[in-house]
């Protein structure tokens, strides 16, 4: 949630909230599994197994969910001081389903920090060594960095070539995803005698016309992201 926000920042959950997650979903999670196996009338052993499903999908929520309502109350009360930082280090982080996030190693007076940010952070912080940002530091600790200087068009260009790389990274994909919207318009529909309502569009149809219009949208809202970088934003500076 804190990407959608929060520019550049650290999202670490402290000791002292896993300790206490631990006191109250623990307990909590054992209650709910035995509950569980009473109900379906299972097994006593099962227990354990929804023990530690219950446990680690609310520990990861819970975790998730205080820390990043930390840093958004946190970005919305608490002051920020200007400052200047150099950055040492800007690199893309790769999950397996793509290009993640960007990974920020900033110097400040006294420490070194890395944080993270948008992937489309990298292309207008590379290259750069020292930029003016507006910080504070969250209630858990958490640092957040807003970028001073950097123009909108600046930004408006590093999305528009994060764009690019991700199309180039995934053009299997959508290879596979045009040849799926090609066959479904393409693919003949039988009619079947024994159906009182044969439906009009087929199933590969409808995800054709689906993926067809999501598709279409990106392609449009990127298209406009294109042409006023190109034009409008490239005529104010």
């Amino acid at each position: 949630m804190s990407r959608f926000f929060l520019e550049i920042y650290t999202d670490d959950a402290p000791a002292s909230v896993w300790i206490f997650l631990l006191i109250v979903l623990v307990p909590l999670s054992f209650y709910a599994a035995a509950r569980t196996v009473a109900i379906k009338r299972e097994n006593w052993y099962g227990v354990i197994g929804y023990f530690i499903m219950y446990s680690a999908v609310s520990l990861l929520t819970s975790n998730y969910i205080i820390v990043n309502g930390d840093l958004l109350i946190s970005a919305a009360i608490k002051p920020k001081m200007r400052s200047q930082v150099v950055v040492t280090d800007v690199r893309k982080v790769f999950y397996k389903s793509g290009f993640d996030h960007t990974s920020v190693t900033v110097k400040t007076q006294d420490r070194f920090i890395t944080l993270q940010g948008k992937p489309y952070i990298f292309f207008y912080l590379l290259g750069k060594e020292r930029i003016s940002v507006s910080s504070a530091r969250s209630f858990l600790a958490n640092e957040f960095l807003y970028t001073d200087g950097i123009s909108r068009r600046e930004k408006l260009k590093a999305r528009w070539l994060h764009f690019k790389d991700q199309i180039y990274r995934l053009r299997i994909i959508a290879a596979i995803i045009a040849t799926l919207t090609l066959i479904g318009f393409l693919w003949p529909q039988k009619k079947s005698p024994n159906r009182q309502a044969a439906a009009k569009i087929g199933i590969w149809k409808m995800m054709a016309i689906v993926m067809g219009i999501l598709l279409t949208l990106g392609l449009l809202f990127y298209a406009g992201l294109f042409v006023y970088v190109k034009y409008f934003a490239t005529a104010r500076h």
